[in-house]
């Protein structure tokens, strides 16, 4: 047994359905099944009885209920505890791929606001990933794009990320392009099941052009020895880009770019809240007129 368990508990309590409460957690409803059923052999009592299609909760269950809560309100309560009273504060946050640099405005404020805090950040795989750490309260907010409605988190948007191609020096393309101009140019995509692939994939498909993927990687690090080897063009988010020598950065025309931002519990922690008040400082002082 363990506190995925217990959340997994809880919030089937809060949405009565196994769908709605995997929709809420953000992952399948046979992984919550099969999480609910490991707990009901490892505590070796019946949780739930089948009312017609609905699962209910036995009188077991209910009790089991009730300490699960009482269980995770104490953790959290240990959590704000030891954020008072930690010798470094510690910020965690979660993010995927190469996306953290379009933070380094406000971690750059933030650090100033608050030098004491120790900022670890963790580069993984994918959003659902990403989310199901924060849920978990692995880590304390996460930075990311958000595809879909977040049940039960909060999106707090920061400055948009551009979307550029970038391509080897010389590479025979005008000074802004169209995803029709990538058909059939050789390029260096993201792997299949990411979601930037996305970003990639349908635009291409609605502009009917082929996508010439000669090489597919998860690794971020392939994406910029490639195009200096000279293997390929690749999406690459303007801030990335700017920063990277010997390669050719095209804008796209119209302009492509992605909502970003902090996504977080309803109730963050004081080092969250003020990072989010330092994302929305500067997100007010990018809008007023030059």
């Amino acid at each position: 047994m363990n506190l995925q368990h217990l959340r997994y508990l809880v919030a089937f309590s809060e949405h009565r359905t196994l769908t709605d409460a995997a929709g809420n957690l953000g992952i399948s409803q046979p992984a919550i099944s099969r999480a609910l059923h490991e707990l009901e052999q490892e505590l070796g009592c019946v949780l739930f009885r089948r009312a017609g299609r609905r699962l209910e909760f036995t009188s077991a269950g209910h009790d089991v209920l009730g300490a699960a809560r009482r269980a995770l309100a104490a953790i959290d309560d240990i959590n704000r505890v030891s954020d008072v009273h930690a010798t470094t504060p510690i910020l965690r946050i979660a993010t995927v791929g190469a996306m953290a640099a379009g933070m380094s405005p406000i971690l750059e404020r933030f650090l100033r606001k608050e030098p004491e805090t120790h900022v670890q950040i963790q580069h993984l795989g994918g959003d659902e990933e990403m989310l199901d750490m924060l849920r978990r309260r692995d880590v304390d907010v996460a930075y990311g794009c958000v595809a879909k409605t977040l049940r039960g988190l909060t999106f707090t948007p920061s400055r948009p990320l551009g979307i550029v191609l970038t391509s080897p020096i010389g590479t025979d393309l005008p000074t802004t392009v169209t995803f029709k101009s990538l058909d059939n140019l050789p390029m260096i995509c993201p792997s299949p099941t990411e979601e930037r692939r996305r970003l990639l994939d349908e635009p291409c498909e609605r502009a009917g052009a082929t996508l010439n993927c000669v090489i597919e990687s998860g690794d971020p690090t392939t994406f910029l020895s490639g195009i200096r080897a000279g293997i390929g063009s690749s999406m690459m988010w303007d801030v990335n880009a700017e920063q990277a020598t010997g390669i050719e950065v095209r804008q796209f025309d119209p302009p492509r770019e992605i909502a970003v931002g902090f996504i977080h519990h309803a109730k963050p922690a004081a080092r969250v809240r003020s990072l989010l008040d330092v994302s929305r400082q500067l997100e007010r002082e990018r809008a007023r007129p030059a």
